[in-house]
């Protein structure tokens, strides 16, 4: 076996095949990394002429002129042949240390144990204990902080029909969909480059409300720019007709109101006249609303990831006063639905803090059915005795 500085073609060949690809790996990523500072490498093994193990990692200066090294969602090996993990791992670390790096970290989208809907493990699933195992024995430390990446994901497999997959969705899931397909002034569309700021706003608006990370402006148009050369990305967008919208309202009061005439029965009365109040309301908060220049008011947005066979849901956010027209749950459908008529094998929902139900964003992702990854989380390769007094040091602080 030879270790090898690999060109970028040749990566993202043995990339595109590997069982472990991600977006995260990909030169399109590495060059929006670059754009935050890291510098890029495309490394390798071969045996006897085949790439057999290899991975993009940027490295990153840190302190009195170490680098760190990071390696997003790599290595792709085979974490269970330990020969190879072994030989790849000793050869990179003896490149690290001639690239003055300190250590290499690493969050492989490598599950734990196959999960269900619930995060509990299924009977006789897929178990990678041994390559868990293997990846300590050849030096790799088991970080307990979580670096960049979700170590949970929920995922949903598309092998089955639309209607297959919408009949297993959950009650208010399916019913909330309904409810946004009913309303015709919902109108979802891929975005152009000069909405991603406002999508982006949304995004950092939602992340603040809910408590989770999110990125700059200047990160989203990255992405972009990269991702867009193959189209790989799109920034889609929910948004209300508001002109439209309180016309409908309008035409709902107008027939509740001529049917309340007809009605003789106070009970059924009753239940009429709170419908009516109910669409009067509706109609008073819709002329709180306040659209753009083309009458359009911004509801719901997400970034999604199109890499082989997989369609990620990457970021979203949703105007909180306006979730109940169920546009987010609309504009996930109709993604489904696009990953159906084109080919992806997997929809990728993305991050979840835990599969609890006091968790929002777990129970909104749970409600289209699917299944959770756990990955193994983050682990670090020491290169430097550098990497020992920075564990102490933080460990003293905290």
């Amino acid at each position: 076996m030879e270790f090898e500085l690999l060109k970028e073609k040749e990566f993202r060949l043995f990339l595109d095949e590997h069982p472990l690809r991600t977006f995260m790996q990909t030169p399109e990523m590495a060059k929006v990394r670059e754009k935050m500072g890291y510098k890029t490498y495309y490394v390798g093994i071969k045996d006897h002429g085949n790439l057999i193990a290899a991975t993009m990692m940027g490295k990153r200066k840190a302190h009195f002129g170490l680098y760190e090294f990071y390696a997003p969602r790599g290595l792709l090996v085979d974490y269970k042949n330990y020969q190879v993990l072994d030989f790849f791992t000793k050869s990179i670390k003896k490149f690290i240390k001639q690239e003055k790096g300190y250590f290499l970290r690493i969050d492989p989208y490598y599950i734990t144990k196959e999960k269900d809907l619930d995060g509990k493990d299924i009977e006789n699933g897929i178990d990678n204990q041994l390559g868990i195992d293997n990846l300590i024995k050849v030096g790799f430390h088991h970080s307990r902080e979580v670096y960049q990446q979700f170590n949970l994901m929920f995922s949903l497999n598309l092998d089955k029909t639309k209607d297959d997959l919408f009949k297993d969705f959950h009650s208010l899931t399916k019913r909330m969909i309904k409810k946004a397909l009913e309303n015709t002034s919902i109108n979802i569309r891929k975005c152009q480059k000069e909405e991603i700021n406002e999508v982006g706003k949304l995004i950092e608006e939602t992340g603040k409300r809910k408590n989770f990370s999110y990125r700059s402006s200047k990160y989203y148009n990255d992405l972009y720019d990269e991702f867009s050369k193959q189209d790989e990305i799109k920034f889609m967008i929910a948004e209300l007709d508001l002109e439209k919208y309180q016309e409908q309202i309008k035409n709902k009061i107008t027939k509740l109101e001529n049917e309340l005439e007809q009605i003789k029965k106070q009970e059924k009365k009753k239940i009429h006249l709170e419908k009516l109040q109910k669409e009067r309301q509706l109609l008073e908060e819709s002329k709180k609303m306040t659209p753009n220049k083309d009458r359009q008011v911004l509801l719901s947005g997400g970034v999604f990831i199109l890499y082989q066979d997989e369609l990620v849901y990457l970021f979203g956010g949703n105007v909180k006063d306006y979730m109940h027209l169920g546009a987010s749950y609309l504009l996930q459908w109709k993604m489904i639905q696009y990953a159906i008529d084109n080919n992806f094998k997997k929809y990728n929902f993305y991050g979840i803090s835990k599969p609890s139900k006091e968790d929002g964003v777990y129970n909104f992702k749970r409600g289209f059915s699917g299944y959770v990854e756990e990955l193994i989380g983050d682990y670090e390769l020491p290169t430097h005795p550098y990497y020992y007094l920075e564990k102490f040091i933080h460990k003293i602080k905290n």
